[in-house]
């Protein structure tokens, strides 16, 4: 098939290529001028060059393909990001729909994000794909987008265009010579005092993501969405499970809202001044104490999705030397 692929220079993007081209697809990625192709050095793809944000380069980028897969986006945690990431995520997505449906694109998957779901509030019951979305008013600037986007799609989908969204949870996995989200576990080798916020997430492996992504193209329902999750654990649990595995004591110290909340106080107007992210903004210290959980069985029951834990996460990261 010939096959469209945005957001190819990032992490999952760059995996989503790789696959691509291994199945004998032949892979069209849209790219801007600076972006960084190390990643995909090596491969038969053919560049367009453009912006996801400019609608004229995502009809010259969509023309003539069978398959189109979108997973550009901004992915920042602060609301000084907003006006941009409004254009990425919610205009980038409009513009990609509208060209898949004029251009008869056999298939649009929207890389959307467990963030348009909503955050569950009894981490005993994880979200699934029908929980009534809770965030508007938030200031959750990335989860509001994302399900901005999703709209965009669906408003596409009842003019016709077969589209298939996707929503993974927490991707970990190699990227080149480091492992996301191997950020947590390298906390466990480097110091004795393991600090932790006292929420949790649903971890997933970049590869079940894919595998995902494939049954999605092949068995979708158009209009519908799949999250693409593994296992849910509190960030107590991961640090945990990590020194256990490395055989390493550590005491771990958690970090309660009260200490996130004071952090962004102070380190948010610095930021601003330095026209630089700081390490904690508001965003991140709502998202600290929150369980981040979510039920991917509507896709193990109609994709035959099966992930992988996190224990088996964690041996790969070891293996490679890479947490």
């Amino acid at each position: 098939m010939k096959v469209l692929i945005t957001g190819a220079t990032g992490f999952l993007g760059s995996h989503i290529c790789r696959r691509m081209v291994a199945e004998g697809h032949e892979v069209r990625i849209l790219s801007r001028e600076t972006s960084n192709l190390q990643i995909l050095e090596g491969l038969p793809i053919e560049r367009i060059t453009g912006d996801i944000t400019d609608p004229r380069h995502v009809e010259l980028a969509v023309k003539d393909q069978e398959w189109v897969i979108h997973a550009a986006a901004n992915l920042s945690y602060w609301k000084r990001d907003q006006a941009w990431q409004t254009r990425v995520n919610v205009e980038g997505t409009r513009y990609i729909a509208q060209a898949c449906r004029k251009e008869g694109v056999k298939r649009l998957i929207h890389v959307s994000s467990v963030a348009a779901i909503g955050i569950p509030t009894d981490p005993r019951y994880p979200a699934n794909e029908d929980f009534s979305f809770n965030l508007e008013g938030s200031g959750l600037i990335y989860h509001l987008s994302k399900r901005r986007a999703e709209e965009e799609v669906m408003a596409e989908v009842t003019r016709g265009l077969d589209a298939v969204i996707v929503n993974p949870a927490s991707i970990f996995g190699p990227y080149g010579f480091r492992y996301r989200g191997a950020e947590m576990m390298r906390k466990v080798r480097l110091t004795r005092l393991v600090p932790y916020f006292t929420g949790g997430i649903c971890v997933v492996h970049v590869q079940d993501v894919i595998e995902g992504i494939f049954a999605a193209l092949e068995r979708g329902v158009p209009g519908c969405r799949y999250i693409l999750g593994g296992e849910n654990l509190t960030y107590q649990a991961l640090v945990k499970r990590t020194a256990r595995a490395m055989n390493l004591r550590r005491r771990f110290i958690p970090i309660p809202p009260l200490i996130t909340g004071l952090a962004a106080m102070i380190l948010e107007p610095w930021g601003r001044l330095r026209n630089r992210r700081p390490r904690i903004t508001y965003i991140i210290h709502y998202l600290a104490s929150r369980y981040h959980f979510y039920d991917s069985s509507k896709a193990r029951r109609t994709l035959g999705y099966t992930p992988r834990d996190f224990g088996a996460i964690l041996d790969e990261c070891l293996r490679l030397g890479m947490c």
